[in-house]
Parts: structure tokens; sequence; C-alpha cells
């Protein structure tokens, strides 16, 4: 009757099957629409974003902690930094304070020793008193005294101090160069 080698036979078989297939899709996709839930549906889809709104806020929530550790840190370290500078400013101006004090007291007695920031020195040669107070001017000078401080402590005029302030000066820039 029928003759399977038919190339009919074969290509009514394949639309035949193929027809099958997208009546069976068809169906099955009818079915999902007649069983869809469009409110519960809508639900799942809230849940979802919001679901996903609460992850995001914890996720910045715990970038926001870290931002604030880091930050803690950093200010931390910067204080603890400037806390050891003041304690070196002050340790400099109680040295500055006590160097200070025994010059005024070894300008009414003139001695040829060195002072105790010039002791390194002691060793490689003899400095003598009115080197010994031009370096502790100039270092004064630098230290933020005015002319009129220093002048006070070594009893000495502005204009000496200032001469002498000069003359270093001068002195260092021609020896850079």
């Amino acid at each position: 009757m029928f003759n399977l080698s038919d190339p009919n036979v074969i290509l009514t078989g394949i639309l035949l099957i193929a027809i099958a297939w997208s009546l069976k899709k068809n169906f099955r996709m009818q079915k999902r629409v007649r069983d869809r839930d469009p409110l519960q549906e809508a639900k799942h889809e809230i849940a979802q974003t919001e679901q996903k709104q609460v992850n995001r806020l914890n996720q910045l929530e715990v970038k926001l902690f870290d931002y604030g550790r880091e930050v803690e840190a950093r200010s931390d370290d910067r204080l603890r930094v400037l806390d050891e500078l003041l304690q070196d400013a002050d340790r400099e101006i109680n040295r500055l304070r006590q160097q200070l004090t025994l010059t005024q007291q070894n300008s009414s007695e003139p001695t040829n020793q060195p002072g105790p920031d010039i002791s390194m020195y002691e060793s490689s040669r003899k400095i003598s008193a009115s080197l010994e107070q031009r370096s502790m001017i100039v270092f004064l000078s630098q230290a933020g005294f005015s002319v009129q401080e220093i002048s006070n402590c070594f009893q000495h005029s502005v204009s000496e101090i200032e001469t002498i302030l000069t003359e270093e000066n001068e002195q260092h820039n021609t020896d850079v160069a």
C-alpha cells in the first residue's frame, strides 16, 4: 500500500511530526497561561526586588563601615604623628631654654669651654668664645628668635647681632656656592 521509501511519504511523515510537536507546544503554553496566577507572580517579583534592595543596602552598609574604619585609622595615625611632633617640639623648646640659660650664665663669666651643643667639636678643635657665640646667635635666629631677643640673651646691641647674622649668612652662601 504505502511505499516507505517514497519521498512524498517521508515528507508527509516529517510534516505530521512537526504539526504534532507544534500542537503539543501550543497546548502546553495554553495550560501555563490558564494555570498562571498574576497576583502570585506580582508578589514574587516584588519580593525579588525587595530582596535585591536589601542586599544592596547591606553591601552599602558594609562599605560604609569599612570606610569609617579606614578614616578612623588614618586620623588616629595623623593624631599619633602630631603628638610625637608636639613632644619633639616641647623637648626642643626645653633644650633651647636650657641652652639660653647656660649662654646667659656663661656670658657673665667668659670661658673657653664649648657649650653642650658644640661638645662634638671639642675633640677636633678648640672653639673660641666668640665663634661659639656666633654659632648660638645663628642657631637662635634659625629657631625663630627675634634679633632683639638674641641681643638681650648675649648682652650685645641689636646692630651687632644683625651684623653677625649677615656675616654668617654671607659666609654660608659662599660656602654653598
